[in-house]
């Protein structure tokens, strides 16, 4: 049920999420010793400067809670709400300063609910 598939959430400058995206890349930056070297292009949307983030860093990415801004017109992305709700620590994650913008790379997204209890469905 995991997808192979990158997916993305781009938070513009004009977006209320901005800040706390550009605080975040800065303190992963002032964390590592080597300076932040993976590029990336998504369509139209090219990434630089990218880092791949640790466990910690993840939490700080989940506790912004993107999906808050899911219908906003300064956030882009691939993914549905279910998939930004289903987000987590085990989730792959990279960060990208794109222009005018910051660029949250996501590998391993659950395409959909995963199967649950004894017999792989809710039993209710």
């Amino acid at each position: 049920m995991e997808s192979d598939k990158v997916h993305y959430v781009l938070v513009t400058d004009r977006s209320r999420k901005a800040k706390p995206v550009r605080q975040l890349y800065e303190a992963v930056l002032a964390d590592r010793a080597e300076p932040a070297s993976l590029e990336i292009c998504i369509g139209e949307i090219r990434g630089q400067g990218g880092v791949e983030l640790t466990e910690r860093h993840r939490q700080r990415v989940l506790s912004l809670r993107l999906q808050d801004e899911h219908m906003s017109p300064y956030f882009q992305t691939n993914m549905n709400l279910f998939q930004l709700l289903m987000l987590d620590e085990r989730t792959e994650m990279s960060i990208y300063r794109a222009q005018r913008a910051w660029l949250l790379v996501f590998r391993g997204v659950a395409t959909g609910p995963r199967p649950f209890g004894t017999q792989g469905y809710d039993l209710r």
